[in-house]
C-alpha cells in the first residue's frame, strides 16, 4: 500500500503540482511530502521530482524551469545557489554489474553558493563544494572542491573563483 500511495504521490506532484503557477502552492506541497526548504527559496514550475521526502533546500536557493531532480538517495542543496535551466540531479541509478539491474543511490551534496549551469547533470554520490561553478552542459560524475569551476564531459576543472561569496538568489516572480 506505501509503493501505491509513493507512486500516486509522484503522479500528482509530476503532473499537477508542477504546473501550479503559485509557488507558496507548490511548496506547501513539497513540504507535505517531507522536502525541507529554506526561506526566499524557489523550485520552479515544470521541475521533475522523483523520490519524496529527501530533499534539503538552503535559504535564498533558486531552481528554474525544466530541471529534473532524483533525491531517491537524497539531495541537499545549499543557501544562494543558482540552479539553472533543464539541470538533470540524479541521486539514485542501477548497478551497472549488477545482475538484476539492483537499484543503487547515493547522496548528492551542493554547497552554498554553488552556480549550476544550463543542461547540466549531477550523477549520484557527488558533493559541489562551496562556491563552485558547474558549465552549462557538464558532466559532474567526481565531487568538486570548493570555488572551483568545472566544464565538460566529464567535467574537468577549467578555472577557480573568488572567495567571499555572499549574494542570494532570489526572485519576486510569484508566477515561475
Amino acid at each position: 500500500m506505501r509503493v501505491l500511495a509513493r507512486a500516486a504521490a509522484a503522479w500528482f506532484e509530476n503532473n499537477v503540482v508542477c504546473v501550479v503557477p503559485f509557488w507558496c502552492v507548490r511548496k506547501l506541497f513539497h513540504r507535505l511530502m517531507g522536502a525541507k526548504i529554506g526561506k526566499g527559496s524557489q523550485l520552479n514550475m515544470r521541475t521533475y521530482f522523483m523520490g519524496p521526502g529527501r530533499l534539503s533546500v538552503g535559504e535564498f536557493t533558486h531552481v528554474n524551469p525544466g530541471c529534473i531532480i532524483d533525491y531517491r538517495g537524497g539531495v541537499e542543496i545549499g543557501s544562494g545557489v543558482s540552479i539553472s535551466h533543464r539541470v538533470m540531479i540524479f541521486s539514485g541509478g542501477h548497478d551497472t554489474q549488477s545482475r538484476d539491474f539492483a537499484e543503487s543511490h547515493a547522496p548528492v551534496r551542493i554547497g552554498d553558493h554553488v552556480w549550476i549551469g544550463a543542461g547540466a547533470t549531477i550523477l549520484k554520490g557527488v558533493e559541489i563544494g562551496e562556491g563552485a561553478v558547474v558549465g552549462a552542459g557538464a558532466v559532474v560524475a567526481r565531487s568538486i572542491p570548493p570555488h572551483t569551476i568545472v566544464g565538460g564531459v566529464p567535467a574537468r576543472k577549467i578555472g577557480e573563483r573568488a572567495t567571499g561569496l555572499d549574494y542570494k538568489c532570489h526572485t519576486t516572480n510569484i508566477f515561475m
